[in-house]
């Protein structure tokens, strides 16, 4: 008998089931007509996206703005409770099979004032344990990561994941020539690393796209100095 993971979101009123490929048509058809018709969500794709408005790029500001797709509140695919997220907008891995290929392009999306997202993200109206942020690729805009992640923690933020495709090594790597990398590694609680592999999305984790990538607990990764991985 396959194991079935229910997840009751009592705020949203739904009944989240984690996908499981040893699933057979009559567990299937026995959920449906228990449950009702489902749609599929996941990691980076939600039922619904806020996208921000053309005008927020045309506001004269000092501060740094990042390009993201959207926004989204009431996650429980992408951290541990429940999250507000964001997805910035462009990736340069472009990873074979990855099912938001909608954020590859980096001339897409919209540019929006780090305060202004902030704002958004940790709008009082909106239960949450953190801010997750994904992608795309957040790395690909280190600067305006790292003010992202600033302005976060400003406003009380108590918990921030950041997924990336690249790996922490090469994220420390690239901090060298890129000091806003290391420095946003030094400030967020958790890092979902890896790049996605197609071949490997059955043997995906808690949080994750497929085997290969790790969910690390980066405030103990630090203490110790050594990868710590979270549980």
């Amino acid at each position: 008998m396959p194991e079935i993971t229910l997840i009751v979101d009592d705020v949203r009123g739904a009944i989240l089931v984690e996908d499981n490929p040893d699933l057979n048509a009559d567990a299937i058809e026995h959920l449906r007509e228990t449950l009702g018709e489902s749609q599929e969500i996941g990691c980076a794709r939600p039922l619904e996206i806020t996208k921000p408005p053309v005008s927020f790029s045309k506001q004269p500001t000092n501060s740094i703005s990042v390009r993201i797709a959207g926004f989204y509140h009431d996650s429980l695919t992408e951290g541990p409770g429940r999250r507000s997220s964001v997805l910035f907008q462009y990736c340069p891995l472009k990873c074979k099979g990855c099912w938001v290929e909608n954020l590859h392009d980096e001339r897409a999306g919209t540019l929006i004032p780090i305060a202004v997202l902030a704002e958004e993200l940790l709008d009082s109206k909106f239960e949450r344990d953190g801010v997750s942020i994904l992608g795309g690729e957040p790395f690909a805009q280190p600067e305006g990561l790292l003010a992202l992640v600033k302005e976060l923690r400003k406003r009380s933020c108590p918990h921030i994941v950041c997924y990336s495709g690249y790996t922490l090594e090469q994220l420390r790597e690239k901090s060298i020539k890129q000091p806003a990398i290391g420095a946003s590694l030094g400030e967020i609680d958790i890092l979902i690393d890896g790049a996605y592999i197609e071949s490997l999305a059955q043997s995906a984790g808690l949080w994750t796209g497929s085997g290969n990538q790790r969910v690390i607990d980066m405030t103990e990764t630090r203490a110790g100095n050594r990868i710590v991985l979270y549980s």
